[in-house]
């Protein structure tokens, strides 16, 4: 599948800061994502509701989300940021 950054995904990557960790468990996730498998447990992906109903959320530990739609075809990172940032 090919992944897209949505232009709020650039602007919040540039703002938050992330541990190594972090951004090692990014990467591994958008490559899994980027393969169509399932991301393991430990990410807590699951779907939004509300009006984020129909994008999904994964979680890189601490209290940094990544928000993302899956389509058939593309995977696009929305956001990132912690729950404060994202749903105030």
């Amino acid at each position: 599948m090919k992944v897209k950054r949505h232009k709020q995904f650039v602007k919040d990557l540039k703002k938050i800061r992330l541990t190594d960790s972090q951004f090692q468990k990014l990467a591994k996730c958008i490559t899994l994502l980027a393969e169509g498998k399932p991301l393991p447990m430990e990410f807590r992906d699951h779907e939004l509701i509300g009006v984020w109903h129909g994008l999904r959320e994964f979680h890189l530990g601490g209290d940094v989300l990544v928000i993302y739609r899956s389509s058939g075809e593309e995977i696009v990172l929305v956001r990132i940021g912690t729950h404060n940032q994202l749903f105030k």
